[in-house]
């Protein structure tokens, strides 16, 4: 038992090392055993993978909004629109408080909704792209009841800053993206090859 102990701390302190040999430091925060504890399985409801707050501000619904993007189903395209104008909008705040709003989203959640939750803004950022480079029809924004949402006032710059910045925050949290390991599970075998 000791020698499996002092193994690894050793191979702890090996990896840290070796990453600060390398420019890296180990990212604060993260839970290396944080993909052990995300738990996807057929017998859950996907339900219980989305976080939804008791309280929840305007910029709280957006991300909700985006957590709650569906696959597969009648209207599925429809709820992922509404998914990727709340990303668009939640980008575009000019309140300047989105990344605490998100950070205080991301501390409500357990790990599987952590990692949930980054499964779901990677899919909607695509969306969200696709819209913006006209690659899917902003008509479609008309058919999901965002009619009055001008798309041409997105800019570009703000998308990416927040992707960047929400991708950070879930990486700090210890995120590993563990839903690309299971295919067979939906919503996820929509998208994984």
């Amino acid at each position: 038992m000791k020698s499996k102990m002092f193994l690894t701390i050793v191979m702890a302190v090996l990896m840290a090392v070796t990453m600060a040999a390398c420019g890296n430091e180990p990212a604060p925060n993260v839970d290396e055993n944080q993909s052990a504890q995300v738990e996807y399985s057929d017998s859950e409801s996907m339900t219980d993978w989305i976080y939804v707050p008791e309280n929840a501000d305007e910029l709280t619904e957006m991300l909700i909004t985006i957590d709650r993007n569906v696959y597969g189903s009648a209207g599925a395209s429809l709820q992922q629109a509404n998914a990727a104008v709340s990303l668009m909008k939640f980008a575009m705040d000019e309140s300047g408080n989105a990344e605490e709003a998100f950070t205080n989203y991301l501390d409500g959640m357990n790990e599987t909704q952590k990692d949930f939750f980054s499964f779901q803004w990677q899919q909607v950022l695509k969306t969200a792209d696709a819209l913006l480079d006209g690659s899917e029809d902003p008509a479609i924004l008309e058919d999901a009841g965002n009619a009055d949402f001008d798309i041409e006032a997105v800019d570009m710059a703000k998308v990416t800053a927040i992707n960047e910045t929400v991708t950070e925050l879930l990486h700090e949290a210890g995120v590993t993206d563990e839903w690309s390991n299971h295919p067979d599970i939906e919503p996820f075998c929509y998208v994984l090859d």
